[in-house]
């Protein structure tokens, strides 16, 4: 109760630029953003990049402090935000979602860690289905097949370029699709960051 009073009376101060009051709330509620990092990504540096990142936004937007009724509740809400956006820029981008593609194409995979991944994989499977004309077959042939660009070119009739486009157009269509449609994978991206980390070779 009284860090809840000293928090309210810090924001005020933040709110009308005390760069002193700013410390003292950075030091008050560090450990909660740190925490909620760590729990979040599972990687200390990653954490703390967020960490720092969350205080320059409450800072940046500090005006709206004064109409924050519980501190815990509003720090927490912007870490979270931060936080799931940072994941899914990293996740969703087009080189790791090549990678991502590649792992759950990838028949060998342990079927334990296909089940766990399931609800991203269906997710997936409807980015790629949604796919139009040769945007969808060149990334077939290119993702299912495992042909070249320049099979891909002599079995279509068209240009090895035309076919690298094609696989750009239909990564971003995806990575457009997954970004507005995956809402419940949170709990299961760092483990996602870690597969595309280790995964290399793809």
């Amino acid at each position: 109760m009284v860090r809840e009073l000293n928090s309210k009376g810090v924001l005020k101060k933040v709110a009308d630029g005390d760069k002193d009051a700013f410390t003292s709330f950075f030091h008050l509620h560090w450990d909660q953003v740190y925490g909620t990092c760590l729990h979040m990504t599972k990687s200390h540096e990653l954490a703390l990049d967020l960490s720092q990142e969350i205080f320059i936004k409450i800072w940046e937007n500090r005006h709206k402090l004064p109409e924050v009724r519980n501190a815990a509740a509003y720090i927490y809400t912007i870490s979270r935000n931060t936080i799931v956006d940072y994941l899914r820029i990293k996740v969703f981008s087009e080189e790791n979602l090549d990678k991502l593609l590649h792992f759950f194409i990838d028949e060998g995979q342990d079927p334990l860690g296909q089940l766990e991944f399931r609800e991203l994989q269906v997710s997936l499977q409807t980015a790629v289905d949604s796919l139009k004309g040769k945007v969808k077959l060149v990334f077939l042939l290119s993702r299912q097949e495992g042909l070249t660009h320049e099979q891909i070119a002599a079995r279509l009739g068209i240009s090895i370029t035309s076919s690298k486009t094609y696989i750009v157009r239909a990564l971003q269509e995806i990575r457009i699709f997954m970004a507005r449609n995956t809402s419940n994978t949170l709990s299961i991206l760092p483990a996602i960051l870690f597969i595309i980390a280790i995964r290399k070779e793809f």
